[in-house]
């Protein structure tokens, strides 16, 4: 059966080749075809076995069920070979019987070679030929049989791996996919962290020096608001370049200096601690610590500009605590900025915390608002 490896056209080529041999050995053996006795069983058999052999050809070679072809060719290629002994026509039980255990298994496999193997037995009660030689035929039905039962089994192993190799392919597409989507999310709360917080402040700084300008203000309180506004621009120019640079995998800035830098960035009254080993604000949890304090001075100025604000940094053996409430908030002090929001600022600190296994909490409290993050304690390098 290595016709399966090849095209379908090729395959039945071959296969109508082989009929035209059998056919061919028939015709010219010592028993032909003919009108009457003997010669008329071989030309119906054969007959029978070439339209058999066709239907399987051109139809049925492509099913898995059993088709009465298959049947057909066994009884005419046992009954061949005991009215033509010369002949090939054995050939047609050979290939029914590998062709049944192909489809459908070992067990119709040798159905059909048992078919094969009686009507050659009746054949040779009646012509009178040797028993041995149907023995020989029978043990080779079988093995075609048996043969065709390890090739249905390779199919279905090469089926299967391809099945495999399929599932494979696709779950490293997904995982591409995962992976795609979790670093544009990355760079997501990256842009929006350094953005939010730089164009929010000087936001402020602009309407506190519209404000101003249209009470009059003096020409150095203007210019020491302009400066401010210059300062903050700064400020967001060197967050963007630390922002991309942590992209690329570049050392950030220590978290400490950076959340204390943020607080003095704020206009307004803030008080700050920051207590317990400073040296396990590193990496991740330390770079989620300043987003946090970042985001939720940010949301403050939207809100509440001017609001008194604490920010409270507190890192225990159990993990690192944030966090950052404004207090005495009054409904007119929130700023235009307000509505600028598109509420990706809370949902981007969450999924900072979430891969460290944190948590972040955020909502109103009896004078304000308050927001808290807690990540649990990971174990210093080197240590436990």
């Amino acid at each position: 059966m290595l016709l399966n490896a090849v095209s379908g056209r090729t395959a039945a080529m071959f296969r109508l080749a082989g009929l035209a041999l059998i056919s061919w050995t028939v015709l010219t053996s010592k028993f032909a075809p003919a009108t009457s006795g003997r010669g008329l069983v071989v030309l119906i058999t054969l007959a029978v076995a070439i339209v058999a052999w066709l239907i399987w050809t051109l139809w049925s070679s492509r099913l898995s069920v059993m088709t009465v072809d298959v049947y057909a060719l066994a009884v005419c290629g046992g009954l061949l070979a005991a009215a033509t002994p010369g002949a090939a026509g054995s050939a047609c039980a050979f290939v029914a019987a590998m062709v049944a255990s192909v489809r459908v298994g070992i067990v119709r496999g040798l159905l059909v070679a048992v078919i094969g193997a009686t009507t050659l037995a009746v054949g040779a009660i009646i012509y009178d030929n040797s028993g041995l030689g149907v023995l020989a035929y029978a043990l080779g039905f079988a093995a075609l049989a048996l043969a065709g039962s390890n090739l249905r089994q390779l199919n279905q192993r090469a089926e299967q791996a391809e099945l495999l190799l399929a599932q494979t392919q696709r779950s490293h597409e997904e995982h591409l996919r995962s992976a795609r989507l979790e670093e544009s999310a990355r760079i997501a709360r990256n842009i929006h962290d350094v953005l939010a917080h730089s164009l929010a402040g000087l936001s402020i700084q602009l309407e506190a020096t519209e404000a101003l300008l249209a009470h009059g203000a003096d020409t150095e309180t203007l210019r020491e608001r302009i400066q401010r506004a210059h300062e903050l621009a700064r400020e967001g120019l060197r967050e963007t370049r630390r922002a991309v640079g942590a992209l690329r995998g570049d050392p950030v800035i220590a978290a400490p200096a950076a959340i204390t830098a943020l607080v003095e960035q704020y206009d307004g009254i803030i008080r700050f601690k920051l207590i317990g080993d400073e040296s396990r604000l590193e990496g991740e949890v330390g770079e989620t610590a300043v987003r946090t304090v970042q985001e939720a001075l940010t949301n403050v100025r939207k809100h509440a500009s001017g609001a008194e604000v604490e920010v409270a940094v507190i890192i225990t053996p159990d993990g690192v605590n944030v966090s950052v409430e404004n207090r005495v908030l009054a409904p007119a002090s929130a700023s235009r900025l307000a509505s600028t929001g598109g509420g990706h600022g809370l949902r981007g600190m969450r999924e900072r915390a979430a891969p460290l296994g944190g948590t972040l909490t955020a909502g109103p409290t009896p004078d304000g608002w308050r927001v808290a993050l807690h990540l649990p304690a990971l174990p210093l390098e080197g240590g436990s």
